[in-house]
């Protein structure tokens, strides 16, 4: 791919831009609502935050599956939610949970990109974030945000509000609030998450989302024919 290439021309708008504008983005629309999470400029002088590991297998279903599929999909993309609200449930209950399937997600991060970056970043927080016990959140927590902010899209387009939702999944992912207002400050993450993001597209040559593919080869985004694809891949 070119350097011209949307993958590139996104994620250039993305980096390029001061981080703690992103941040700011994040919450734009609400801000008018709330005073809690505002980002002030001398939040930029303090100790640079921990380091966040990435989630390196955000998937769902048994590691040694015959059949891998691989979304590339943006939690702020409308036609990845629609195919979420639509399909998602039968996918889940007829190949994830049957074994047939590993369903594995690749972050894509269309436009508001600000927003889907907090929204990544707030997964691998929740994904590292341990118990009192030592154990990590991991691949559930994660999902607990990324599908959270799936079903709850609709709502945050219609409402122009998305603060309650982060602050709901974050809850629910087991951050606290000071820790979601720190993550989506971490800087070295947001940077990882860009990187990351730009090799996965690049080398899939993904450039719209939803983008599929069934044991490595591209398949088109319906259903029927991503289950047709999956039952050629099992025999």
């Amino acid at each position: 791919m070119t350097a011209t290439s949307p993958v590139r021309t996104f994620i250039d708008m993305a980096v390029k831009a001061p981080f703690w504008q992103q941040a700011v983005a994040v919450f734009a629309v609400a801000v008018v609502a709330t005073t809690a999470f505002t980002l002030t400029a001398d939040a930029q002088t303090k100790a640079p935050a921990k380091p966040v590991p990435l989630l390196q297998d955000a998937s769902k279903g048994p590691a040694n599956a015959k059949v891998v599929v691989t979304e590339y999909a943006s939690v702020t993309c409308t036609h990845c939610a629609a195919w979420y609200a639509s399909n998602w449930a039968k996918f889940e209950r007829d190949y994830v949970k049957t074994g047939k399937v590993k369903y594995v997600y690749r972050e894509v991060a269309t436009n508001p990109a600000p927003m889907a970056f907090g929204v990544y970043m707030l997964g691998h927080c929740a994904a590292n974030k341990a118990n009192w016990l030592g154990q990590k959140g991991g691949k559930k927590a994660y999902f607990t945000v990324i599908d959270g902010f799936l079903a709850a899209q609709s709502k945050v387009y219609e409402t122009g509000d998305v603060l309650p939702v982060l602050k709901d999944l974050s809850k629910k992912s087991g951050l606290s609030e000071g820790e979601m207002d720190a993550c989506v400050k971490n800087e070295a993450l947001y940077k990882a998450v860009a990187t990351r993001m730009e090799a996965n597209m690049t080398k899939d040559d993904v450039e719209s989302t939803p983008t599929f593919f069934v044991n490595g080869k591209r398949v088109p985004s319906d259903y029927a024919s991503i289950e047709a694809a999956i039952k050629a891949a099992s025999k």
